[in-house]
């Protein structure tokens, strides 16, 4: 752009022709302001320009290296509540703060959007628009359940942090969906993550186990086939519906394949439930590589935080040195 308007637009040709003479007698030892291939980098390529510039890298120390030195603080503190509470068998569980081990279960499954696993919860992380500027949070949960041999718990997983690795991709024709109930179209999609809980997977859980609000049985008159459960827990049908939109090549006329076992061995309406607290986490690692996780950000973060933010002060002094602000 810089340059068309430098090579047809007449006043610029007038302009860039007095330019071209000033420049001319650089070697005259006339000092020069700028250089005219500089300026139409800068015009051309702002976002590659910027990025060079030490002084824009000293001010994003001073932005977020705070940030992380909070980051540091908030690992540690996660850190030593995870020693201090101890683990607990789901029978001997109190109701506050608990932390629990065991696998996952549920009376019914989901698919996965991009993987297409059979899971019991799944968030979807979409980056859509120019750049990814714009992020998309979708999930969905069926009636989740942690048994460790001693009984079961309902949990509900929205709002914890997933201490787990992502599955990433696009090609899932699932992400048009998604994209178009938040107003894009399939081709805005920039990025998708995935996490997900499966059924038999072992998870570590760091929550709060309280009294079930959803605990009451009497019947609405009001619900359908399609009223969620509890907090929030899609029921069976919805469940057979969000398997269709992913696998659209299913016989309407047949059962969808979900997973199917007993109403009689989950209590969905049970008196306490496991749900967000501070913090929630769930993580399909152990609990010791938890902890090895949280050490290390927290030694990382605590320590470079305050390192990068006093290097980029450093150089925005030196800059302000060179212009002349400071003696």
């Amino acid at each position: 752009m810089g340059l068309w308007f430098f090579s047809f637009h007449p006043a610029a040709k007038f302009l860039g022709s007095h330019i071209s003479a000033f420049l001319s007698v650089k070697g005259a030892g006339i000092p020069v302001p700028h250089d005219y291939d500089s300026l139409s980098r800068i015009i051309d390529h702002p976002v590659a320009w910027l990025l060079t510039r030490p002084l824009f890298w000293a001010v994003m120390g001073v932005v977020f290296g705070p940030y992380g030195f909070f980051l540091g603080w908030r690992a540690l503190k996660i850190k030593r509540l995870i020693r201090n509470i101890p683990r607990s068998t789901i029978r001997a569980a109190a109701l506050g703060p608990v932390e629990i081990v065991g696998k996952a279960s549920g009376p019914y499954t989901l698919v996965s959007p991009i993987a297409n696993n059979e899971c019991l919860y799944y968030r979807l992380v979409v980056l859509v628009g120019e750049r990814g500027a714009h992020k998309i949070v979708d999930e969905m949960c069926a009636p989740v359940f942690i048994g460790d041999g001693t009984g079961k718990v309902m949990m509900d997983p929205r709002g914890a942090e997933l201490e787990m690795d992502p599955y990433e991709g696009t090609h899932s024709d699932y992400l048009g969906h998604v994209a178009a109930r938040h107003g894009f179209s399939r081709g805005d999609v920039v990025s998708a993550q995935e996490f997900c809980i499966r059924a038999d997977e072992t998870i570590f859980v760091l929550g709060t186990l309280r009294e079930n609000p959803w605990a009451d049985k009497n019947v609405d008159v009001h619900a359908t086939t399609l009223s969620r459960i509890g907090p929030g827990f899609v029921s069976e049908a919805e469940a057979d519906i969000q398997r269709r939109s992913v696998y659209e090549y299913l016989d309407p006329a047949a059962p969808s394949g979900c997973l199917q076992v007993s109403a009689a061995e989950f209590d969905l309406h049970p008196p306490v439930i496991l749900m967000k607290g501070s913090p929630f986490i769930i993580s399909n690692r152990s609990q010791r590589e938890v902890i090895s996780d949280l050490s290390w950000k927290s030694v990382v973060y605590i320590w470079g935080g305050p390192a990068v933010t006093l290097l980029g002060v450093w150089g925005i002094l030196k800059h302000l040195q060179l212009w002349g602000v400071l003696p």
